[in-house]
């Protein structure tokens, strides 16, 4: 059986009409991917259980579960080099950010639809279309 071994490769969030841009312009998030160790300290599923009594007395089980990132481990050391993403503060002035280290560091509007979408990515065992087009 064969596997591919792609250590890193690029992702192009598809948020705020990131994919609509020229590809000069866009958004693109370097993934360094997880070894399989690491890969278990990620990401989380938390199962909630509430028993209730009904309307005649019985008891009615409801059930939830919940998936949390290890954010901070994600940006800081499965994200390489960002392109394409400026932050403006209330005063006007522009910064560029250019690692998953930078963005760790960072707070703007905006940002958890981002973030969830590398994290996402980054916990992702299967390669996109484009990905499996780079290999052949």
């Amino acid at each position: 059986m064969k596997f591919s071994a792609l250590k890193n490769y690029n992702f192009y969030p598809d948020i705020n009409g990131n994919l609509d841009l020229p590809e000069s312009e866009r958004l693109s998030i370097e993934i360094l991917r997880p070894t399989v160790e690491d890969h278990g300290t990620l990401m989380f599923t938390e199962l909630t259980r509430q028993v209730q009594k009904n309307s005649k007395g019985k008891d009615v089980v409801n059930a939830a579960s919940s998936t949390r990132f290890n954010t901070q481990k994600i940006l800081r050391h499965h994200v390489g080099e960002i392109k394409n993403l400026v932050v403006e503060d209330e005063s006007g002035k522009e910064k560029q950010i250019a690692t998953g280290e930078e963005l760790a560091a960072s707070s703007f509007d905006g940002m958890w639809p981002l973030v969830n979408a590398i994290c996402l990515e980054v916990c992702s065992d299967k390669l996109s279309e484009t990905q499996k087009k780079i290999l052949e």
